[in-house]
């Protein structure tokens, strides 16, 4: 761009030299405009340059800015080489676009590929003239590959990284440790086929990353001695565990026991848990003198059958010393019949949910069982209007058990009344019989819902639970539908039974069209209101208007003129 003679750039063309304006602008578009950008002048190329270089998902792509790069003929498969070493003037150039890379992320698919990188990577560490290749790297995600291999890019200034984990490699992981003193989240992906001592492993990393914030491992391997060893990390505040089983998965014989003992000052700063274990267990757990009960969010899963009462009991538990909890999940992956009709002592009802009622601070709550939840409408409406904070509720919605029900489409409308943050439901309903309310002024609509969940529920009649439901809704909010009980355990638990999962899908299909038209209706619904509200505002308008006129006229409003 060519500047005024005096060197004042006009107002409007002044704010595309803003570069903080840049940086977000530059950040929605694509890596062609962006190269483009960089043609512009000197402050465009260095704001476009680092968006296109800030995350980068083609190591080989990276490298060729070093030296070109071909596939040797001489290797098995085709190595990975430098056309030419790489020299002083070489590694000068790269280093310009090397300290804008922020995030480096590289899968491999297979123990060849592993291997095809092996002499460039060599190559690299030979001939680099400074020991930190990508400086301003902060995250790291190394899929599949040998852990040796990773080590090349760790420096002290690295906050996350995600690697893949094999057998014996326990010294490897402790070198990964000390290069990368600094981390604050550790994502370690574990295959199937690779029997690990993980609690090895967790000492490696409790005794080394003393900053560790977050730690991300395959569900089954959260056992008692590797939440023990975690349990002495001061700075440790999120344990998750990954359901993909490309992350590996475990042994679920690994926790079929759940009592790890804590001592004094165990988990600190702990305030976000994910367990896999019995719901007794758990219980017993979170009575312990030194259990973690400053925590704010507690995510269970459970592959054993439970009474009602001890859900019961585990509620009441958390709700008298986990004070801070806002947000809760309880997962019952428990999914055999015994009886070929609902068996009422196995089944939750609200008197289970009541401990709820005692939480202070909880605003999300998510319940998944096998069986329908056991409450009424009017219990419905006793939850919704204690619970106005309520932000998240799932509240059973996908039992596999699918041919009883408690509520209908009525059970939307407490939650609508009075749970004015309320941004996902999931409920389980019945819509047979259902019949468009008389008086639609009654039906307050849902103000910050995104995602209803009706999951297992039977749509019949989709005109009218559409037309009602367009009512509820606002103009951005989903419809959810089916089951996520797939994606949980192993590959093996992930199947459901023949006949459920026909069942099932025979119930989704409806639900999915009547999604396509739900949109155009909410839509329509909202001009409906919109058409109102003006003639309302009009009406109202002529009422002022009329009573100014009657005024200056020095007439009353019950004057009249009757002519016969």
């Amino acid at each position: 761009m060519n500047t005024p003679n005096n060197g004042q750039l006009p107002a409007a063309p002044r704010i595309f030299y803003i570069p903080e304006l840049l940086h977000l602008i530059f950040g929605f578009l694509n890596k062609a405009h962006n190269v483009s950008n960089a043609c512009v002048c000197k402050l465009w190329s260095e704001i476009a340059l680092d968006t296109i270089w800030r995350d980068v998902d083609n190591m080989i792509h990276l490298f060729t800015i070093l030296k070109p790069i071909r596939r040797a003929r001489d290797t098995y498969g085709g190595d990975y080489v430098f056309v030419a070493t790489p020299d002083v003037t070489d590694w000068t150039r790269f280093q310009k676009y090397a300290r804008r890379v922020r995030s480096l992320s590289v899968t491999f698919r297979s123990s060849t590929i592993r291997a095809h990188v092996g002499l460039l990577l060599d190559e690299v560490a030979r001939t680099r003239i400074s020991l930190e290749i990508l400086p301003n790297l902060h995250t790291l995600k190394w899929i599949e590959g040998d852990m040796k291999l990773c080590l090349l890019f760790l420096h002290s200034g690295l906050k996350h990284l995600t690697v893949s984990c094999f057998r014996d490699q326990g010294t490897l992981l402790a070198d990964m440790c000390a290069r990368a003193p600094n981390l604050h989240t550790l994502i370690l992906h574990i295959p199937n086929n690779e029997n690990v001592d993980i609690t090895n492993y967790v000492q490696v990393i409790a005794r080394n990353l003393h900053h560790l914030k977050k730690l991300v491992l395959p569900e089954f391997y959260y056992t008692s001695s590797v939440i023990q060893e975690l349990s002495h990390m001061k700075d440790l505040r999120v344990i998750e565990f990954d359901h993909d089983l490309s992350v590996g998965n475990g042994n679920p014989m690994n926790v079929e026991s759940f009592n790890p003992v804590l001592t004094e000052g165990s988990f600190p700063a702990l305030w976000d848990l994910s367990l896999t274990a019995r719901i007794d267990d758990v219980d017993r757990f979170f009575k312990e003198k030194f259990a973690p009960t400053k925590i704010t969010t507690l995510y269970l899963n459970s592959y054993k059958k439970h009474a009602p009462s001890q859900v019961h009991s585990l509620l009441l538990t958390l709700s008298q010393q986990c004070h801070f909890l806002s947000r809760l999940h309880i997962i019952l992956l428990e999914k055999e019949f015994t009886h070929s009709e609902l068996p009422s002592d196995e089944q939750l009802s609200f008197a289970t949910l009541q401990p709820l009622f005692a939480f202070p601070h909880l605003t999300w709550f998510e319940l998944l069982h096998k069986y329908p939840l056991r409450i009424t409408l009017d219990e419905v409406e006793e939850l919704a209007s204690w619970w106005p904070s309520l932000e998240s509720l799932d509240l059973n919605s996908e039992p596999l058990y699918t041919h009883e029900f408690t509520l209908d489409l009525r059970a939307l409308l407490p939650f609508a009344k009075h749970c004015q943050k309320l941004e996902h439901l999931g409920i389980f309903m019945n819509t047979s019989g259902f019949e468009m309310p008389p008086v639609r002024s009654l039906i307050k609509p849902f103000r910050a819902l995104r995602t209803l969940n009706v999951g297992t529920s039977k749509l019949e009649h989709p005109g009218a639970v559409s037309a009602f439901l367009s009512l509820l809704f606002p103009p951005w909010c989903k419809l959810q539908y089916g089951v996520t009980w797939t994606s949980c355990g192993t590959a093996e638990y992930r199947r459901l039974n023949p006949a459920i999962e026909a069942e099932i899908l025979e119930r989704v299909d409806p639900w999915e069209e009547m999604s396509a038209l739900l949109p155009l209706l909410i839509e329509v619904r909202r001009d409906e209101r919109e058409r109102m509200q003006a003639l309302q505002e009009e009406v109202e308008e002529l009422r002022i208007q009329n009573c100014l006129l009657m005024d200056k006229a020095g007439m009353r409003a019950d004057d009249s003129c009757v002519v016969a």
